[in-house]
């Protein structure tokens, strides 16, 4: 990695990590008029207690949250927002709500507040994403990232370990993807790797005791920051564009695509990588070949290893390829249709060898 000659643009997110974070939600609501808050009703609690502190009349709760934001459900909200004439944004919850009140934000230009309550890393991020009937369309703008992001660790605390499994490896793939991307930087690589071992060792505690003990969490959703930085300032590659095609067009579980996903992925790339940079993912992730360490974090989770497990049909491999392969997207390592055949086809079956 060059640190002689590279460019590396930082994002404006003001952060706030650590316990009881949370708190300052009531006094950032203070300069603005009407919040409209995104929560799933498990969340209301949290919505409560902005109510309880902030006053009923400053706070519209929408408690809507669908996967990979439907545009139906986008323009309902923002016909609320109209109608609540709100003027700021808080998301609280995962990847769904952040994205909802991204889509939001395209439209009313309103800053938004996120607390993430899993290890997604969207909070960090400009990029937004909706949903049609044609599939799922992304893109990166300066208006949907969030102003402020609260990382309270309580937020996360409570997640079942199947969740906390995939969203940690959802957030692994950002990682991993910001490691090799081609414009990626000394300080994204070496924050991608440095979150890899965070995640990594928060994984592997995760496995062992089954449960989200306080030190996972903590580690977890430092890796997640990290992840949600480099998802941000890095481009993303093939893993990316096969995970949107598999999630939008098939309706899988985001994060069971990502985790499924990024070992059979990175053993594609592997062949295409700089020395250095397969030595640094071995490093990152203590083990010869990464792609094997990827699969085993995966399974030690009791997470999902293969695209079988997770509602995906063979017969629609040639049809993910199809629309991979649609429009031309920089990654490491030359495309092919014989190449996708048979990483999706090691990806069903949840095997590296074939």
């Amino acid at each position: 990695m060059n640190i002689h000659s590279f460019e590396y643009t930082a994002f404006p997110s003001k952060v706030f990590f650590g316990e009881k974070s949370f708190d300052n939600i009531v006094k950032l609501l203070t300069q603005y008029q009407k919040a409209f808050v995104i929560a799933e009703k498990r969340q209301e609690p949290y919505v409560d207690l902005i109510k309880a502190k902030a006053g009923v009349d400053k706070v519209f709760h929408f408690n809507k949250v669908v996967q990979h934001v439907p545009a139906n459900l986008v323009e309902e909200a923002k016909q609320l927002q109209q109608r609540e004439q709100t003027d700021v944004l808080v998301a609280i919850g995962g990847g769904s709500a952040i994205g909802l009140a991204k889509a939001l934000a395209l439209t009313s230009n309103h800053d938004i507040i996120a607390v993430p309550s899993t290890y997604a890393g969207s909070e960090m991020t400009n990029i937004w994403g909706i949903t049609t009937l044609e599939g799922k369309t992304t893109g990166r703008d300066m208006r949907v990232l969030p102003e402020i992001v609260i990382y309270d660790p309580a937020m996360t605390a409570t997640m079942p370990v199947a969740l906390a499994a995939t969203s940690a490896m959802n957030a692994m793939a950002h990682l991993m993807e910001a490691v090799y991307g081609h414009d990626t930087n000394p300080i994204s690589y070496n924050n991608s790797l440095d979150g890899m071992k965070k995640l990594r060792a928060g994984m592997m505690l995760l496995a062992k005791h089954n449960k989200l003990t306080q030190e996972a969490n903590q580690l977890l959703q430092y890796g997640s920051f990290l992840a949600g930085k480099g998802l941000c300032e890095v481009s993303m590659s093939l893993h990316h564009k096969l995970a949107h095609v598999l999630g939008g067009s098939f309706n899988l579980d985001h994060a069971s695509v990502h985790t499924v996903l990024q070992a059979f992925v990175l053993d594609y790339q592997w062949d295409a990588l700089l020395k250095e940079v397969q030595q640094d993912f071995c490093n990152a992730l203590a083990h010869p070949y990464p792609p094997e360490a990827l699969l085993a974090l995966a399974r030690g989770m009791h997470a999902p290893t293969s695209l079988a497990e997770i509602g995906f049909k063979e017969a629609d491999i040639d049809k993910t390829i199809n629309i991979a392969l649609s429009k031309p997207y920089a990654n490491p390592k030359s495309l092919t249709k014989e190449g996708l055949t048979n990483l999706l086809s090691k990806a069903y079956k949840g095997t590296l060898n074939i």
